[in-house]
């Protein structure tokens, strides 16, 4: 069914012009002012509304089984409260764990979806081993539509790879093309922080922070940076929280590096008082104090020229150059 959206003020990333959209078969075929509405079209009179393209949230959990808890989501809910914010695609983490098999896990997060959600969706698969049949097993699942894969450099025994396991993915996807998000930690570093501070008995939420600070989060995205540099991959940094770890992104970003990073969402942050000191702080890499939080916020602006990715844009280049005529 075609659809007519007469008089909005339409936003793209480069421009905000006044004009109507004219929709078939679910794709927007002409963009301009007064445009004539065929019989049997739905018109929607957006005066006085902003109109967005749709956007794409590149970072989601779903269906999440992680260390004995579930996610409360379904894609249904999940994909019906996207659409009310206005994200009409995500891409879900598909994190099958060390024991799994890599394409069984890929093929049960698929079941989870298909039929269930109402928007566009796809998926980062997550390699958290690579052993004899792994390479022939990513490529049935780039084959198959997926255009990305995950690696966690944390979680030791469970997520996490090694160094030896994050080259030949690497590797791996400059043959295929493909682009490779991580969480940059360093899973032994962390594991032995965390032993230390169960030994002094500091169990609660607010020594979740000196676990894993911000030289353990710079270490892994330096060492992430190095890998990329010498595989010639393309990388995605994700949730990315403190200004050493973002020198490192842009240290290596300047000396060529295919390396994108996306800073940690400021709708983390939560009140006032002592936020480190409660459970829903609980992040990992975690949130970081009040000044350090603004101090990354001065060196994400600073940078903004060297085009390191920290929010979730949506690039409509053909709307844009509608716009324009």
């Amino acid at each position: 069914m075609a659809l007519l959206i007469r008089n909005g003020e339409i936003v793209t990333v480069g421009s905000r012009a006044r004009a109507d959209i004219f929709v078939e078969n679910e794709t927007v075929t002409r963009i301009g002012k007064n445009l004539e509405a065929p019989a049997g079209v739905e018109v929607i009179d957006a005066t006085g509304k902003l109109v967005f393209p749709g956007f794409i949230d590149p970072h989601v959990h779903i269906y999440l089984p992680f260390m004995a808890t579930f996610a409360k989501d379904t894609h249904e809910t999940a994909s019906i409260a996207a659409l009310i914010g206005g994200t009409t695609t995500y891409i879900e983490m598909c994190c099958p764990n060390r024991n799994d098999d890599a394409l069984a896990g890929y093929e049960l997060w698929k079941s989870k979806a298909e039929g269930h959600s109402a928007c566009d969706y796809a998926f980062h698969m997550s390699v958290t081993k690579f052993v004899e049949e792994t390479e022939a097993q990513l490529r049935q699942i780039v084959a198959d539509g997926t255009a990305s894969f995950k690696i966690f450099l944390a979680y030791k025994n469970f997520f996490g790879v090694d160094d030896g396991e994050m080259y030949q993915t690497l590797e791996l996807a400059k043959r295929l093309g493909v682009i490779v998000t991580a969480h940059c930690e360093n899973a032994e570093l962390v594991a032995r922080l965390q032993q230390k501070l169960l030994a002094e008995g500091k169990t609660g939420p607010e020594w979740h922070e000196p676990s894993r600070p911000e030289s353990v989060e710079a270490e892994g995205t330096g060492r992430f940076a190095t890998f990329l540099e010498n595989t010639g991959a393309a990388g995605y940094v994700v949730h990315l929280s403190c200004e050493k770890a973002l020198q490192s992104a842009v240290a290596a970003k300047s000396r060529g590096v295919r390396i994108r990073a996306r800073r940690r969402p400021r709708k983390d942050r939560a009140g006032a008082g002592n936020e480190l000191s409660r459970p829903a702080a609980l992040h990992r890499p975690p949130r970081r104090a009040g000044p350090r939080r603004r101090q990354l916020g001065r060196v994400v602006r600073a940078n903004r020229a060297a085009a390191l990715q920290f929010a979730i844009a949506v690039r409509v280049d053909a709307m844009a150059r509608l716009l324009r005529r």
